[in-house]
């Protein structure tokens, strides 16, 4: 395997908790899970009846294979400090994937206040990671 895909374990693995806790202060009920429950139409009663594991270990997934990438990318295209690895998270977060599930959204009618609560987290998200890569350069 080429060592372009080697990344440091340190911020991937605190990049990956950065999401986790991330996640659950976003999408708390004090902060946008209410707004975003109604806006993507889950009741209560729907939410009990879903997995919450299975949910919370495919979102895992996700975000680890999200922050490798980006930990590739910061590999790959340098990222001195953590505000530039940060910058390039953000940029990362908001062009790339935020577009991303503004288009796929746009063909299930997505409200547009899910699109600024998942793309908000989404960029937050990535642009914590990057901080953390670019911390540990």
């Amino acid at each position: 395997m080429s060592s372009i895909f080697l990344v440091n374990w340190l911020p991937l693995v605190t990049g990956v908790l950065w999401s986790l806790i991330l996640g659950m202060i976003w999408y708390s009920p004090k902060v946008f899970f209410r707004t975003w429950q109604k806006a993507v139409g889950l009741t209560d009663e729907m939410m009990k009846e879903g997995s919450p594991g299975r949910s919370m270990a495919f979102g895992l997934l996700a975000n680890s294979f999200s922050v490798y990438g980006l930990g590739v990318l910061i590999g790959v295209l340098g990222a001195e400090n953590p505000v530039a690895g940060a910058l390039f998270g953000a940029f990362i977060g908001l062009i790339i994937v935020t577009a991303s599930e503004i288009n796929n959204g746009s063909f299930r009618m997505t409200k547009p206040v899910v699109y600024l609560i998942d793309g908000g987290y989404r960029t937050l998200m990535m642009a914590g990671a990057g901080a953390l890569f670019g911390l540990w350069q």
